[in-house]
């Protein structure tokens, strides 16, 4: 017999991240990273496996426990984010119990920018994934089927025996690599359906008494995400997404995206596959770049896709832009082409805060682009941050004031009051704002583990930060009263009830914000 014949496979087991407190509003989708790498990984021979504990039927540990003791896993890998680290891993020392002799590796965003924290709280990781996983991962599954040492591979870190972490470089996929994992991505395996009804059922679909109404909630439930792009090179300094792939190969790596006909090639594939979707989300940190030659041949080849029957004409798109790419002729292209949402990362309308986020060249392109969109029937999505490490109050008052009138204008608006320092940002690395971060003690359910993560950077200003405090304090407040009445909470309510509290706490410090509360009332 051929020796290939006498080669044992090997079986992987991928978990995404997990967030048992805000998965229906936070996680709304199978976890695409996590499946894109389970796909890339089948296609070169790897029996790998997704487990989705944001997914689950019954009791998530009840479930990964049965999935583990199911079949002899060679690899279970996490995908760990800073906001939900502290359950990640105790799903991983779960694992760690169940599966002892498994390879046990950590990945994503907290694994990449602080192996150090998951080699300290984690159970024994044998190794750590720094950046994207798919070709580590391929090494890792190779020399695990071949018996072989783990040590030294491109795209990992380990651990020394003085305790100390090592780390082994490797380059961000080229653009032929960045294209075969995507299209590898198995969107026949994952769970959308799963997630639509749970998110029908969430925001009570059926009792909704108009069709257009409904018709309006399943177009933004029905929605199936895809990736076209490696990473966002803006370098917005509250962002970490943007250092994720520089922190793993050590220096600043190219852009790689899918060109028009690879979008439209997928586009067909998600539609024959998910044929009941209404809208495609592109998961991009940014869709649409300045020097962009893709947007508008992607826009004429879906019109013409729509108009031969290999796209449905009530498809819909929803895409993160820069808002300094927006033309006329652009937003005339994607309007036509289906665009119904554009997200753009605003984040202030103050200058001096723009400046201090790395973004001050967007300022003089926000107006005339929100209008230019608004008349031809595209609704903006802005992500704003309230006040900054150096903002003042007359930052905020600015802020909010645009918000209030952008928001009455059509526009939708998704508010944070502070920056959230995530790790691998510029801005939490900035050791002078060290007197402004706040952090809080998280502990590994199920363990004694505890460790200390900031969460917030205040406002240097003492009134300005008192001030935001008591606007946070009073969305809480408004959001559970609503929250204890509602099912479903839309993200333009709660964009009401923080400009409804900072109009109030602003009131009361003598800042007036010239706006009626009831036009205000009227958006929501």
């Amino acid at each position: 017999m051929e020796p290939w014949k006498h080669e044992r496979k090997v079986k992987l087991l991928l978990i995404g991240p997990y967030d048992p407190l805000c998965g229906e509003y936070t996680f709304l989708a199978p976890p695409l990273g996590v499946w894109r790498i389970a796909g890339s990984l089948r296609a070169h021979g790897i029996d790998a496996h997704v487990f989705d504990p944001n997914c689950c039927d019954f009791g998530v540990a009840a479930t990964l426990e049965a999935t583990l003791r199911s079949e002899r896993w060679d690899l279970i890998g996490f995908s760990t984010t800073g906001m939900t680290l502290r359950y990640d891993l105790s799903l991983a020392h779960l694992a760690r119990r169940v599966a002892p002799d498994a390879c046990l590796v950590a990945g994503g965003m907290e694994a990449t920018f602080k192996p150090e924290r998951l080699f300290e709280l984690g159970p024994p990781f044998d190794l750590i994934v720094l950046g994207e996983g798919e070709k580590p991962l391929l090494e890792i599954a190779a020399r695990l089927k071949a018996g072989s040492r783990l040590d030294g591979i491109p795209g990992t870190a380990v651990r020394a025996n003085d305790g100390t972490v090592v780390r082994f470089r490797q380059s961000a996929m080229t653009i032929t690599e960045l294209s075969e994992a995507i299209h590898s991505t198995p969107y026949d395996r994952m769970p959308y359906r799963k997630y639509w009804e749970r998110l029908e059922n969430a925001y009570a679909i059926g009792r909704l008494p108009y069709k257009a109404d409904r018709e309006a909630r399943l177009a933004e439930i029905r929605a199936v995400r895809m990736m076209t792009l490696n990473y966002c090179p803006m370098a917005c300094s509250f962002c970490s997404s943007t250092n994720f792939l520089r922190e793993a190969q050590g220096s600043v790596p190219r852009v790689a995206r899918l060109d028009a006909a690879e979008c439209l090639t997928m586009l067909q594939r998600i539609v024959s596959t998910h044929p009941e979707v209404r809208t495609v989300i592109f998961q991009d940190d940014i869709f649409v770049l300045t020097r962009d030659e893709r947007v508008l041949p992607l826009c004429d080849a879906i019109v013409a896709a729509k108009e031969s029957g290999q796209l449905p004409r009530e498809l819909q798109f929803i895409s993160t832009n820069r808002i300094d790419a927006m033309s006329a002729e652009r937003l005339g292209a994607m309007r036509r082409a289906g665009f119904r949402v554009l997200g753009f990362g605003v984040e202030n309308f103050s200058r001096s805060v723009l400046t201090e986020f790395n973004k001050s060249q967007i300022h003089r392109h926000i107006a005339p682009a929100l209008r230019t969109a608004l008349q031809l029937g595209i609704t903006p999505f802005l992500d704003l941050i309230l006040t900054s490490p150096r903002s003042t109050l007359a930052d905020l008052m600015q802020n909010v004031r645009s918000s209030l009138r952008w928001l009455a204008a059509g526009c939708e608006v998704g508010i944070y009051p502070y920056v959230i320092p995530f790790s691998g940002a510029a801005i939490a690395r900035d050791a002078s704002l060290e007197p402004h971060t706040v952090y809080e003690t998280f502990s590994i359910p199920d363990t004694n583990l505890v460790w200390r993560q900031a969460t917030k950077i205040l406002p240097a200003d003492p009134q300005t930060r008192d001030v935001i405090l008591e606007i946070e304090e009073q969305f809480n407040v408004a959001s559970r009263s609503h929250a204890s009445r509602v099912a479903h909470l839309p993200s333009r309510v709660r964009s009401v009830l923080w400009l409804n509290a900072a109009r109030r706490v602003l009131s009361d410090v003598g800042q007036e914000v010239d706006f009626d509360p009831k036009e205000l009332a009227a958006s929501a």
